[in-house]
């Protein structure tokens, strides 16, 4: 028991010693080193069965789970502007030239009307003397074809083709049926104020030999625009015969007449034109189709485009 005790007790100043020994050289440490380490108890040392050493337990470090990638959000691609279409550059209108008879006012008097009239009227504002108010006009040698509808036809014809032109047209009629005197055929013109008058007619003779066009226009003591209207008769019938091919009737084509109604009565410038002979077989033959009714529109008009072209319109006479 003795023994026991003995051996206790040199084993307590053992481990006193050691303790000693180590707490010298942890407080060296310590003050060398601010943080201390844990002092581990060594294996070796013998273990009393009385003294229960307990085992350092394991520092763990808390291990976090990973945070989560985030799911990146997709960038919405842009929805492209649409390219604006540049309005066209409008290209201005070429200012268009004026037609030649821009400004121009032709009047058109188709002879003679399918009713003859013949009670009279008077040849001039306030005469005595008096004419009949419509004669019948002729016929055809061998097509019977009436004046009046030949006239009639051309006028039209003529109408459209001065219109092309530019011309204001004013037409005495637009169908035979009508009763129309020379003297208010004469003052429609008046009326519209034409810058020239144009009568339509046919002739027709005893000599069944004479053929092709006579121009008529008033003597000088019946109109203000003599020279004017002898100009532009001897312009229209030099191209209306060329182009249709008919003869310029008794030597220039040229007769001046004081007597006619219609010439008496009008007071702007204005010309008759007999546009063939229906007494003679070749004029008659040509002149009742209606493909030769047309170029005779045709000549007339081209007539008048020349004669305006060199001369223009007509003075202004008080």
């Amino acid at each position: 028991m003795i023994r026991k005790t003995i051996s206790i007790f040199l084993f307590l100043i053992l481990l006193a010693g050691v303790l000693l020994a180590c707490g010298t050289a942890a407080h060296e440490e310590a003050i060398a080193t601010p943080t201390p380490a844990p002092t581990a108890i060594p294996t070796s040392a013998p273990v009393s069965d009385d003294v229960i050493v307990a085992e350092a337990t394991p520092t763990v470090e808390a291990t976090l789970p990973p945070l989560p990638t985030p799911t990146p959000t997709p960038t919405p691609i842009p929805t492209p502007e649409p390219t604006p279409t540049p309005e066209p550059t409008p290209t201005p209108e070429p200012t268009p030239e004026p037609l030649p008879l821009t400004g121009v006012v032709i009047g058109i008097d188709p002879g003679h009307q399918r009713v003859y009239v013949p009670k009279p009227e008077p040849v001039a504002p306030g005469s005595s003397k008096t004419k009949q108010r419509v004669a019948g006009g002729c016929r055809g040698i061998k097509s019977g074809v009436y004046e009046y509808d030949v006239a009639q036809a051309v006028g039209l014809y003529l109408k459209a083709l001065l219109e092309e032109q530019g011309a204001t047209v004013m037409i005495t009629h637009e169908t035979v049926d009508v009763n129309i005197s020379n003297a208010e055929r004469a003052q429609m013109f008046n009326e519209a104020n034409v810058d020239l008058g144009i009568r339509l007619h046919l002739n027709s003779g005893p000599n069944k030999g004479e053929r092709g066009a006579i121009m008529i226009v008033p003597t000088e003591e019946r109109t203000k625009f003599y020279d004017y209207n002898v100009a532009a008769a001897k312009t229209i019938l030099a191209v209306y015969t060329e182009e249709t091919g008919l003869k310029i009737c008794r030597g220039d084509g040229m007769t001046y007449r004081g007597d006619q109604t219609g010439f008496i009565w009008c007071t702007r410038p204005v010309l008759t034109i007999e546009m063939g002979h229906l007494s003679n077989k070749e004029d008659d033959k040509l002149i009742s189709t209606d493909e030769f009714q047309q170029r005779m529109a045709q000549a007339l008009c081209d007539g008048i485009l020349k004669f305006f072209a060199e001369n223009g319109k007509p003075p202004v006479i008080p």
